[in-house]
């Protein structure tokens, strides 16, 4: 009989590793790379979904078992994926389960009576707000899992319930349990399966090139049977998109097929549009907000063939797509690429193995580039393009004014909004040209605290300061979702002398209403688009409504063109220099360079005015002036003598548990074990073990070790064995290990 290596779906990591079966006879033939087959598992030969993985000639177990029976005829994934898969499971010091998982989002834990029903089957809260506080605090012992179903509802109007079983790991019991309760309710909304209208979308031409945008197209064509990376550096507004566009078209004319990947599913209704527009129903969309049955109607479509241009959001790197002919990553530097759970991959990278794998061009595109990638381009491991200019020729760029905050204060200015910020946007009121203005910061109020005693109302999940959201009259945290009552007496002294320090979009909003009662002011932030296509309907009305001034936070800082749009305010430019990150330099350029790009890309001169309490800083200088380069060579210094990537990889060892001394011994012991193993051996510095800057979060204390190294085989394997071999103690049951490679945050 044959062999066949199976992966058992099951997430226990004592269990990850291949599992050798017998082939029966009758089944013989029928089996192959990515099949799914029942397996008799463990002692009791319990009937197990497995996943076939290989074909060895031998086993080093004797009398093996046989796989009972195929469950799926079609293969899940193919032998490049496994490649991935594997690549994966090293890379980021995961499961083979947890890459099987991400490489093939969509095909595993789908009934098919999930994907063939139009119905989206949802929950809403079927009592007030009062009622629900009440609700909560009851269920928060006796019922956590429902607890964070009435939290979840509280902060979004509507979920769909797979969306709730997803985000809390949860089963439809404690839906229908809350259900009984009377405490929510069941909604059904009817689903559309095609997530594009395409009858309204007109079809559109090539627009002529300028002179650099050819050289670009002419470049990256003439590279598509090859595998190479790109780094497309151009200035906002400098036409990047018509360059994937007719890269694209010559890809489609030659037979083959595309990739492209946008940050967030705020770029996609835009993006969408110029590509539908262009290709029609050759497109396929994969992002989040997508329904069960969306979701396998455009993975079939993919793997038909029928859909030849896929564009999404992190995941869609993963498409299922034959006969690849480009990937193109639109807004490289954007740190929503980098996955926060595991495995933790960017797509950069897998972008950059797929193409590798299909001997392919792969484009990275950027008015920023991370300095990553930049550097690498002029070390020359990319190849570097860039677009100096607007495509527009009458574009320019916006002029940009930097407005000291503590001079506005100094004169008895205490609005959110400096004298020139408001009399730019008034001018823009009687011209009807359109506004924007970015707070990196969602709420009311970023903290609430007694003026008596000092008292700072924090999360008890994480000790954290909860953010007051005036809509609904609560507070809750945003890194665990713990959801109170607002507090008007401190519940420490008693006085009732509370106030909301800090800013975010809703006191935004509220004050813009009560200096412009004319405007129409729209606020685009997590709070409003947690409904399915919100980010697309607040564009709409921005775009077709006129609407005067739009707020937001980081989804309204790139890949938005709208002609109208003449003023960008940034409000408290300089919040984010101060995070205890390395990146916080380079994030703050990123953000206030790429909104002030939103303006003045039409035929009017667009503005920008940036308020600042640190308006001498050189990032936020350098911001004004939109200079790139200058912004990089100050920063590759910073890095080069901090030892900071590029200069090497940075490895993140996190561990959480309940407990804060197991936690602690645990990253002791670890620290240890890796100091023996790797120093003096290759270069390499241990930091910590430390606890995190946000050392408690949602009940669970943070450690963490950080080390600084060149990624290789050695360090990989050490600490590879060392997260095994915790694994294998009791403190396991306890503590959580896991390693990220390269972070964004290192919160």
């Amino acid at each position: 009989m044959s062999i066949a290596s199976v992966i058992i779906n099951k997430s226990a990591r004592a269990l990850d590793r291949f599992f050798d079966y017998l082939i029966p006879k009758e089944l013989e033939g029928k089996i192959q790379i990515g099949t799914t087959v029942s397996v008799p598992f463990g002692k009791g030969n319990q009937m197990t979904e497995a996943y076939v993985v290989g074909f060895p000639t031998s086993s080093q177990v004797e009398n093996l078992k046989e796989i009972s029976d195929i469950l799926d005829e079609t293969p899940l994934f193919d032998e490049k994926q496994l490649a991935l898969i594997e690549f994966m499971k090293r890379r980021y010091f995961s499961t083979y389960l947890a890459a099987l998982k991400t490489v093939v989002p969509y095909g595993l834990g789908l009934s098919a009576k999930k994907v063939s029903d139009k119905i989206l089957k949802g929950s809403t809260l079927a009592i007030s707000n009062a009622e629900a506080f009440d609700a909560l605090e009851t269920a928060r012992d006796k019922a956590p899992v429902q607890a964070r179903i009435i939290e979840l509802l509280m902060q979004n109007d509507f979920l769909a319930n797979t969306d709730i079983q997803m985000l809390l790991g949860c089963t439809v019991a404690s839906i229908k349990s809350l259900e009984k309760k009377g405490i929510i309710e069941s909604v059904d909304i009817e689903i559309f399966r095609n997530p594009v209208d395409y009858n309204k979308i007109k079809k559109t031409k090539p627009l002529p090139p300028t002179k650099a945008q050819q050289t670009a197209i002419q470049k990256i064509t003439d590279s598509l049977d090859v595998f190479r990376v790109f780094l497309l550096h151009g200035v906002t507004g400098s036409g990047k998109t018509e360059v994937f566009l007719q890269c694209i078209d010559t890809v489609l004319e030659q037979g083959k097929n595309a990739i492209v990947l946008v940050p967030e599913i705020s770029l996609t209704p835009q993006m969408i549009q110029r590509f539908a527009g262009r290709f029609g129903r050759q497109i396929a969309v994969l992002h989040s907000h997508l329904s069960f049955g969306e979701r396998n109607d455009e993975y079939k479509r993919i793997k038909s063939g029928e859909a030849r241009v896929v564009i999404g959001v992190r995941s869609a790197v993963f498409a299922p797509i034959h006969n690849l002919g480009l990937i193109v990553v639109d807004e490289e530097h954007e740190n929503s690429y980098k996955s926060q759970n595991s495995p933790a991959y960017h797509a950069r990278e897998i972008a950059a193995v797929r193409a590798k794998q299909h001997n392919v061009p792969l484009v990275l595109a950027s008015a920023t580039p991370s300095v990553e990638s930049y550097y690498k381009a002029l070390s020359g491991k990319y190849e570097l393009i860039t677009l100096k200019n607007r495509a527009n020729s009458k574009a320019m760029l916006p002029n940009v004014s930097v407005v000291d905050m503590r001079l506005e204060l100094m004169n008895g200015n205490r609005s959110l909004f400096s004298r020139q910020l408001i009399d730019e946007i008034q001018t823009n009121l009687n011209e009807n040209h359109q506004t924007i203005l970015f707070l990196n910061r969602r709420g009311f109020s970023t903290f609430i605290s007694c003026r008596s005693c000092g008292y700072v109302v924090k999360c008890p999940r994480c000790n954290i300061a909860m953010t007051y959201h005036k809509n609904k009259d609560f507070l809750t945290c945003h890194y665990c979702g713990y959801t109170q009552r607002n507090v008007t007496v401190c519940p420490d002294c008693g006085s009732q002398y509370i106030k909301h320090f800090g800013t975010g979009t809703q006191k935004v909003e509220e004050e813009l209403q009560t200096l412009f009662p004319d405007a129409k002011v729209l606020r685009m932030d997590m709070d409003t688009v947690s409904a399915k296509n919100s980010h697309q309907q607040i564009l709409e009305q921005f775009e077709k409504e006129k609407v005067d001034i739009l707020i937001g936070t980081q989804m309204v800082t790139k890949g938005l063109d709208f002609e109208n749009v003449t003023l960008v305010g940034v409000l408290a430019a300089d919040m984010m220099l101060n995070l205890d990150d390395y990146r916080a330099n380079e994030k703050t350029f990123d953000l206030i360079t790429q909104v002030c790009g939103r303006a003045g890309r039409g035929a009017h001169a667009g503005r920008a005015i940036i308020q600042s309490y640190a308006p001498d800083n050189s990032v936020l200088s350098l911001a004004q002036s939109q200079d790139y380069e200058a912004f990089y060579n100050e920063e590759i210094l910073l890095r080069k003598s901090l030892v900071y990537p590029p200069y090497c990889d940075l490895l993140a060892v996190m561990f959480s548990s309940f407990n804060d001394a197991a936690a602690t011994n645990c990253a002791k012991r670890m620290a240890e074990r890796l100091k023996n193993s790797l120093q003096g051996k290759v270069p390499i510095e241990i930091l910590g073990p430390s606890p995190c800057s946000f050392y408690k979060i949602n009940n669970k204390y943070r450690k963490r070790i950080l080390i600084k190294c060149k990624l290789n085989d050695t360090i990989i394997n050490v600490l590879s064995n060392c997260v095994s071999e915790h694994y294998k103690t009791k403190e396991s049951q306890f503590v959580n290990v896991s390693v990220e490679n390269n972070p964004v945050h290192i919160l």
